[in-house]
């Protein structure tokens, strides 16, 4: 090979590298060695808690219906977490006068929402054998409806005990399948 073609081939190369500097920025060409950085705790991001929002809970009232209690929750974005936040919150119980649709001390041991937009909610079972079809009914429907008014995404909820399908609770509802809104036991 020619000088010349010598240093054609070196000035194109020293070219390129310049081009590659000025476009990356110093320390970032290919096959350059860097430092890591390291990030102290204190400068990591800090989540942004979710925007506090109204929901309305559904709690039995001593007329023996569904009676609204307005709350300001953290509403996630995910309808997932959005159905984990309202379950947590109706099994919290009310907060004013009105009295709890669920009769024990449940727990909510998971939650699934799948892409035909039913919910899938699994609560602990109750201690003892449930009795009579009002409860049934407030419990099934406080639930749904809560969880459905205020996730319009959703379409039904399944409600599961103990992981599982289950017939019914008292023998008056059939819980076998998902439960679509109903506003028949809510207080005009």
């Amino acid at each position: 090979m020619s000088r010349r073609v010598v240093w054609i081939l070196v000035a194109a190369a020293a070219s390129l590298a310049l081009i590659a500097w000025l476009v990356l920025g110093p320390g970032r060409l290919p096959l350059s060695p860097r430092a890591p950085e390291i990030v102290e705790p204190d400068d990591l991001p800090t989540p942004t808690p979710a925007p506090e929002q109204r929901v309305m809970l559904l709690f039995a009232g001593a007329d023996g219906l569904l009676h609204p209690e307005l709350r300001g929750v953290p509403l996630p974005d995910e309808v997932d977490e959005r159905v984990r936040l309202i379950t947590l919150e109706m099994l919290a119980g009310p907060t004013g006068s009105l009295g709890p649709v669920v009769p024990w001390k449940a727990e909510l041991n998971a939650v699934f929402v799948d892409g035909m937009g039913t919910a899938f909610i699994d609560l602990s079972p109750p201690p003892e054998p449930l009795a009579g079809s009002h409860t049934e009914l407030l419990l099934a429907y406080g639930l749904v409806d809560s969880i459905l008014l205020n996730c319009p995404s959703l379409d039904s909820v399944q409600i599961l005990i103990g992981g599982r399908e289950v017939e019914t609770l008292t023998g008056h509802l059939d819980l076998s399948r998902p439960l679509v809104l109903n506003k028949k036991f809510i207080a005009s």
